[in-house]
């Protein structure tokens, strides 16, 4: 729990704070006056004052604000340094700097893992070719077989597997319609997620990847794995079912589907030293390592029988140079935001789950998990994405917010005058309340995560 807190509290604190940094930033360098940059929230601890700005510690550290003069109408003096004093287009350059500031750190972070050296996975940009597929799972109701490939999800067009999880991600929960290639001839399915489900993914639907290997990539603390000893990296060579035996990926899966709660026979390879420090695929498996033999029982959980282990796949290291680094990194960073403005839209709309919405709570737990891996690479990871999705919320055109402010200044641009003092008012305070009904409900979401509530609410 400690763990979790203290990575919430860097996690937020710098992002927030690089945030603020840019508002700061910016102003200053229009000779607006700033009368305090704050880290953190609440009264002064300590600080000093040069420039006119007071610059000061405080006590709630997740987070800082910028505070300039002539910021408010109420405040609003007349003064040539003041915020409502300045031309609309640096109010909106102030404005636009925060976010951007957000955005510039998610694409320096990628950029510092891309020439660092990434694993990325083969998989993605393989054909969407079906591996194991989960008994009683959407995916088998619908008469999905292993070695389907998958042509297109809805009308979009899925060349590769990434092709099919952006897909999947994106398009309409109630119309999964899936297009198969089977023994030479086109099948059309429909796919109905399970209810409740907040993700739309493969794994939500009931299949995978097909793999020759089974190495488990993470294994969950709290899962019926961990308590039998499975542990990262070890290789399941083998489950064994009332005679029954399966050795590889897609067999040991549809072994787990159709277990809940009976005792399944595990033969795992634990690998040596050497082999957890470099993590290599090959095959046939390296020589090495020790054999245990656990007993595991699955559980369903979210309406799948699991036993609580990720699979790794196989990958490549790539390194770029400074240039490739950063193009990556930019390409990156645009199709995630792409994306999330993508799932937006299908939230109003009405075509996904607004349970996909995360808040506070769960930016917290997955915080403490990325710092738990005692990975950088990992932490450093989250990080980037967090700063990029606070930037990007940032930019929505909800009053209060800096999207907000830079719509209102594009409106008064477009009608070549400003709108009344109490117009804008009423925008700020319905602005206001639509933040807390919103931070409201998805700290509820997170709690429904956290406490399982889909299976006790209707």
């Amino acid at each position: 729990m400690l763990l979790t807190i203290l990575a919430f509290i860097v996690v937020l604190g710098i992002t927030i704070t690089v945030h603020e940094f840019g508002h700061f930033a910016m102003a200053k360098l229009l000779k607006i006056r700033v009368l305090v940059f704050s880290l953190g929230f609440g009264p002064r601890l300590i600080g000093f004052t040069r420039g006119g700005t007071e610059y000061r510690l405080s006590p709630i550290p997740i987070g800082g604000y910028v505070k300039m003069a002539g910021e408010a109408y109420e405040e609003h003096k007349g003064s040539t340094d003041e915020f409502l004093s300045h031309p609309k287009w640096h109010r909106f350059l102030v404005a636009v700097a925060g976010p951007m500031m957000n955005v510039l750190l998610a694409v320096l972070i990628l950029t510092v893992s891309y020439m660092q050296g990434v694993s990325a996975p083969r998989y993605p940009k393989e054909p969407a070719v079906v591996g194991p597929v989960a008994a009683g799972s959407p995916a088998a109701d619908a008469g999905l077989q292993t070695g389907d490939r998958v042509l297109s999800v809805s009308g979009n067009r899925t060349e590769t597997w990434e092709d099919l999880e952006v897909a999947l991600g994106t398009a309409a929960k109630d119309a999964l319609d899936v297009e198969v290639a089977r023994d030479g001839r086109a099948l059309r399915l429909h796919l109905a997620p399970p209810p409740g489900e907040t993700t739309v993914d493969a794994a939500a639907l009931g299949f995978k990847f097909p793999l020759e290997r089974t190495i488990v990539y993470t294994v969950d603390t709290e899962s019926p794995a961990y308590r039998a000893g499975l542990r990262d990296g070890d290789e399941i060579l083998s489950v064994r079912k009332n005679g029954r035996t399966g050795e590889d990926y897609s067999r040991i899966l549809n072994i787990i589907s159709e277990s809940e709660g009976v005792p399944l026979a595990f033969r795992v390879r634990r690998p040596g030293a050497e082999e957890e420090r470099e993590r290599v695929w090959e095959s046939p498996p390296p020589p090495g390592g020790r054999i245990l033999d656990l007993t595991i029982t699955p559980v369903k959980e979210n309406g799948r029988v699991i036993v609580g282990f990720v699979a790794d796949y196989p990958s490549d290291l790539q390194k770029f140079g400074v240039l490739g680094a950063l193009t990556q990194s930019v390409r990156r960073n645009f199709e995630l935001s792409a994306l999330t403005f993508r799932i937006i839209g299908r939230i109003l709309k009405g075509s996904a789950s607004v349970k996909t919405l995360s808040g506070p709570i769960e930016i917290a737990r997955i915080s403490g998990s990325a710092a738990r891996t005692g990975s950088a690479r990992v932490f450093f990871g989250f990080l980037g994405l967090i700063s990029l999705q606070l930037g990007v919320f940032n930019l929505l055109p909800i009053p209060i917010l800096d999207g907000g402010v830079i719509a209102l200044l594009l409106v008064e641009g477009i009608l070549r005058r400003d709108l009344s003092i109490n117009l804008k008012e009423k925008i700020v305070q319905v602005g206001f309340l639509f933040l807390i009904l919103l931070m409201g409900f998805v700290v509820f979401n997170d709690l429904t995560k956290i406490l399982n509530l889909d299976r006790i609410l209707p």
